[in-house]
């Protein structure tokens, strides 16, 4: 599978600051065989695809061709995220608690990827190196944003697992 790695941060990344195809790691709940470069039209694609189609819809805006503002909507997303949560669980059974392919790897799935995305995401970087990770930690972030912030977009990247 090929999908995107995104270093995001809520302070301005610079450009020297970027993460390169040599210095991402898998997280633990992530894969990666290898990372490949992205060009600067495929960067533009991936930013806008970032904001139309993996982020909750109308909860961030374009700022820049680095940066996204934060509208609002996180409670309600929370709340939705939360629904499917306790549907997943009330789906759990005795007889299924054990079987990964029911709704015990559907609860773990959506606690570790609540996007529900096959983009991987490096939210914390230091000394050049940064560790990819599903949505959970992005969510987390977004979660203690103010109408207004913003998201600074850093380096991104192909990968395949």
């Amino acid at each position: 599978m090929h999908s995107t790695i995104y270093q995001i941060s809520t302070e301005p990344i610079a450009e020297n600051d970027y993460l390169n195809i040599d210095r991402i790691v898998a997280g633990e709940n992530a894969s990666i065989s290898y990372v490949c470069e992205n060009s600067e039209d495929g960067r533009k694609f991936d930013i806008r695809f970032l904001l139309e189609h993996i982020l909750p819809k109308g909860m961030f805006t374009s700022t820049d061709e680095n940066a996204l503002t934060y509208n609002g909507g996180f409670a309600i997303w929370r709340k939705s995220h939360f629904d499917n949560i306790k549907a997943i669980s009330a789906e759990l059974t005795p007889a299924n608690v054990m079987k990964w392919n029911g709704p015990i790897g559907q609860l773990k799935k959506a606690i570790i990827n609540p996007l529900g995305v096959d983009a991987l995401f490096v939210t914390e970087f230091y000394g050049g190196t940064g560790t990819a990770e599903r949505s959970a930690d992005l969510m987390d972030i977004i979660a203690r944003l103010k109408k207004g912030d913003r998201l600074y977009i850093g380096a991104i990247l192909g990968y395949h697992n």
